[in-house]
């Protein structure tokens, strides 16, 4: 039996945290959290995940940020960037930095 995928979760509003962990979990993922985005990038530098889902804006430094780190150090590294602010601009430019998808919050998720 082969391990479950590891997801690092940069998200620091508890209620989404909780959620996605929670769906995560259910679809057999492990996940790891970190509420600030300093915290995510020290982690995945020492830990291997098979994908990061990270919010825009956290404490510490913002997802686009992140994504241009983790990108440049783990080109092959899925990073999904997602916002409740979410503009084009910001689309396209998490889009070159490297990210591999970004959605908009709220999410829906099947009952």
């Amino acid at each position: 039996m082969s391990a479950a995928a590891k997801i690092l979760l940069i998200e620091d509003d508890p209620g989404i945290t909780n959620t996605l962990q929670r769906v995560l979990a259910e679809e057999g993922y492990e996940v790891a959290v970190e509420k600030r985005g300093d915290n995510g990038l020290a982690r995945a530098a020492t830990e291997q995940f098979h994908v990061v889902i990270s919010d825009l804006k956290v404490p510490g430094t913002n997802g686009l940020e992140i994504v241009r780190q983790l990108h440049a150090a783990q080109p092959r590294l899925p990073i999904i960037l997602v916002t409740a602010y979410g503009t084009t601009e910001t689309a396209i430019e998490a889009m070159k930095f490297g990210a591999y998808d970004y959605l908009l919050k709220p999410f829906d998720f099947p009952p």
